[in-house]
């Protein structure tokens, strides 16, 4: 399974809403925009082995190709995502500027 593959496998997850759902997407959103959304990396080790086996994965591929999320994602994939998760996970300090 490819990089984009895996991150449309990740999608629907994160526009649930389980406690797996809220997982998945800091994780995406923190790879959108890293300074505006934030990830608490121990909250991923509570995820499904195999959802984790493909966030982890994606995130190998993207430093081993030097590429962004939004190189595979565009905004109207991750905008449902912003709309559900995103004040959840919304930076403090992006909050005061």
């Amino acid at each position: 399974m490819d990089t984009k593959q895996r991150i449309y496998r990740l999608l629907p997850i994160a526009r649930g809403d389980t406690g797996g759902s809220s997982r998945v997407a800091q994780f995406l959103l923190s790879l959108w925009n890293g300074y505006r959304y934030r990830v608490d990396l121990q909250d991923l080790l509570y995820i499904d082995n195999d959802i984790f086996q493909d966030m982890m994965q994606v995130l190998n591929d993207l430093h081993q190709t030097n590429t962004q999320l939004d190189t595979y994602l565009k905004g109207n994939d991750i905008k449902p995502v912003i709309e559900s998760w995103g004040d959840a996970f919304k930076s403090q300090s992006f909050d005061s500027n």
